[in-house]
């Protein structure tokens, strides 16, 4: 990590957190073993700093071998580096990375592999995996802004397992340099250090695929005070999406699946026999349903039950009715993802009709900020 200044672009603010000079992401976790293949000069680097160079060609497996490693026929320190010359990749998985990559023992005798490498090198990664590479630039530039001020907002999360960020979405989706275009290399270039601010410091912004005709209020989904939550993440009514195929939705799901969801999340004194909406939020969203148990109508929190039941399948808690049959509950409901921040069909329409991303983001993030990192 190193001391960095953020300079705003929009109006002057309060210093943000430092910024790091590169980031640790790890893109395999506690596995019994990895596929690994070089391309190019690859260093092996032991603890004490010395090199050799990585002289095993075409694919090779990383195990665990009791205190160490083995790469192949070599036996490597518990935590040993790779480090790709300029140019050179190693492939992990189905995967290509060129940053330097650690090769790390789990105590429970698993490995990791975390790759190290610059923040805008890593969003090169992520870009491709949240939105549509072959989406409108604008939107992919306000993709950008959001991505990189959630990475830097997250830094330290996982700091006691070793590392900064996961490679999926309990950080965001990140695949190296697979689908990486020039669509994507000019979004990350064109706002590079770019994050979003408030009230003079760094704001952990959000986004999500669609959100059916209005943004959330970020403490109905993570809990909070909804009056105190910062006005850029209140959220916002949003005719933008409306054309998108993810606007409207319905899914059925039969009584013993609702039953065996409900029943992880809260305590059925008896079979399921009903269900409806309870609470709606001011954006539109179910905040619990109401499940009729026997004599006992049980209320259980909407995020939970779409968790139970499948964030796929069950794709937003925006919930317009339900219509109970027979065997089960068709839910009528719109958009998908919890709804906070960033709305990305509305992002691209909104690309589409030539707004610029940084007006994207002020829609979305009303009285935010545009600052950047100065490392």
């Amino acid at each position: 990590m190193i001391a960095a200044a953020l300079a705003l672009l929009a109006a002057a603010a309060a210093a943000q957190p430092a910024a790091p000079a590169r980031v640790q992401i790890a893109i395999v976790r506690r596995a019994a073993s990895a596929a690994l293949e070089a391309s190019g000069d690859v260093a092996v680097v032991a603890p004490d700093g010395s090199r050799r160079p990585l002289e095993w060609k075409g694919p090779l497996t990383l195990r665990p071998r009791e205190a160490d490693l083995r790469l192949a026929d070599l036996v490597l320190p518990s935590e040993t580096r790779l480090e790709p010359a300029a140019g050179a990749r190693v492939r992990v998985g189905a995967d290509l990375h060129a940053g330097a990559l650690i090769l790390r023992l789990d105590p429970e005798g698993t490995i990791t592999i975390i790759e190290e490498l610059g923040l805008e090198d890593y969003l090169l990664g992520v870009l491709p995996h949240e939105m549509d590479p072959a989406w409108p630039l604008e939107a992919l530039k306000a993709q950008a802004v959001v991505a990189r001020s959630f990475a830097y907002a997250s830094l330290g999360r996982f700091k006691d397992e070793g590392f900064d960020l996961t490679a999926d979405t309990r950080s965001q989706v990140y695949r190296g340099l697979a689908d990486v275009n020039e669509n994507v290399r000019a979004a990350v270039s064109q706002t590079r250090g770019e994050v979003l601010g408030w009230d003079g410091q760094l704001l952990r912004a959000y986004y999500h695929s669609c959100c059916g005709g209005h943004t959330e209020n970020m403490a109905e989904v993570w809990g909070g005070d909804p009056s105190k939550t910062p006005r850029p993440l209140r959220g916002v009514a949003d005719p933008w999406c409306r054309l998108s195929p993810q606007m409207n939705w319905s899914a059925y799901f039969a009584w013993q699946d609702l039953m065996t969801a409900i029943a992880e999340r809260a305590n059925l004194p008896a079979p399921l026999t009903a269900l409806r909406i309870g609470r709606r939020d001011v954006a539109g969203y179910v905040s619990d349903f109401v499940a009729v148990a026997g004599r006992a109508d049980v209320r259980v929190k909407a995020s939970d039950v779409r968790l139970a039941l499948g964030a796929t399948d069950l794709k937003s808690t925006r919930v317009l009715r339900l219509v109970v049959k027979e065997k089960g509950v068709e839910f009528f409901g719109a958009g998908s993802g919890h709804g906070v921040g960033l709305c990305q069909w509305g992002a691209r329409a909104q690309a589409e009709k030539g707004r610029r991303y940084d007006q994207i983001l002020r829609f979305y993030f009303p009285g935010a900020e545009l600052s950047e990192v100065v490392e």
